[in-house]
């Protein structure tokens, strides 16, 4: 069985392994570790959510290691081509910013990848968590009653319709999972990108927009697109008279329903226990600080800051949801 090419089972052995490798062990290395400046790899363009950040978050490592941590965008493939490169390299002063694409859904879509996300990397810690907002049209859901909604598209399948950034996105995906789980068949129409999906729900080409928080909250704010429904386990401070799915409970097979984009950071599956142990010890700390905190609140993400093997089994949990949803969706990608 080859990285580009294993099920689940493996997933979850390695998975378990990683969960239980054993604590620190050489306090000197710890001690002597950094040497020079970080690497942080970032699998997107400059200035998309990922970006930001991971700025914000090296930026205050830095404080925290005494070393400088250097971030290099690599944009491609939807995060898998950094991905991949990263897997095959060795350098135990780089880290990686995994997430919800790289880490969670394209071993689920992709046969082809050339690394696995959990046997090619080690987990520091998840950064930061991002609700997705169900956003409709006004005109087109005239009550913004999200129950309606779900009711009305049991009763006609596949004529109520949710836009996306595009197939394979973390935003489709959970189109596809509510779907699922609420019995509710909706026609999938994806776009180019979250920009061109919010201006087809705002001109009425399609009913709903399944959209990341950070990027659908001004649209909302101007009253442009009616909110139906948040991803988050409950109700947002930001958003306190949108729902959560979660509320819907039994009837729509939401209970207990979550689903959001994730942010975090792996190294080189070659670190050592002292060296992955001292990144998360410094991105912790940086993630409980007050000031970064409150940056990353004000642009619609959620501070974290886990164990490694908290972060680990995240991931493992993760691909096992994803790949369910795309079988049962019979969802492919050219």
């Amino acid at each position: 069985m080859t990285t580009s090419t294993f099920g689940r089972r493996s997933l979850l052995a390695a998975g378990t392994a990683a969960l239980a490798a054993p604590a620190l062990s050489t306090p000197a290395l710890a001690q002597a570790w950094p040497q020079r400046d970080l690497r942080l790899v970032v699998p997107f363009p400059p200035g998309g959510t990922t970006d930001v950040v991971a700025r914000l978050v090296a930026a205050a490592m830095r404080d925290k290691l005494g070393r400088a941590v250097v971030v290099e965008n690599q944009p491609g493939a939807g995060s898998t081509t950094a991905a991949g490169r990263f897997a095959r390299e060795g350098d135990d002063h780089a880290l990686f910013v995994s997430q919800i694409a790289s880490h969670g859904i394209a071993p689920a879509l992709y046969t082809n990848l050339t690394y696995n996300p959990v046997a090619d990397f080690r987990a520091v810690t998840l950064m930061v968590t991002v609700p997705n907002v169900w956003v409709a049209n006004p005109r087109n859901v005239p009550d913004g009653d999200v129950r309606a909604l779900l009711r009305d598209a049991r009763a006609r399948p596949g004529l109520r319709t949710y836009a996306s950034a595009g197939i394979g996105t973390s935003t489709h995906l959970t189109g596809e999972l509510i779907a699922q789980l609420a019995r509710a068949p909706m026609q999938h129409v994806p776009y180019r990108g979250a920009g061109p999906g919010m201006i087809a729900v705002m001109g009425g080409e399609v009913d709903t927009f399944i959209d990341n928080l950070p990027t659908a909250l001004p649209q909302i704010r101007a009253g442009t697109v009616k909110p139906l429904a948040v991803t988050a386990p409950a109700r947002l401070p930001g958003l306190p008279d949108v729902p959560a799915l979660a509320e819907l409970g039994a009837e729509f097979g939401m209970a207990g329903f979550a689903a959001e984009a994730w942010f975090g950071l792996h190294t080189h599956r070659s670190a050592s226990d002292a060296v992955v142990a001292r990144m998360g010890e410094a991105a912790r700390a940086a993630l409980a600080d007050p000031a970064l905190r409150a940056q990353l609140a004000e642009r619609g993400t959620q501070p974290q800051g886990n164990t490694p093997a908290a972060y680990d089994a995240l991931v493992v949990a993760e691909l096992a949801r994803w790949r369910t949803v795309v079988r049962q969706g019979n969802i492919t990608v050219q």
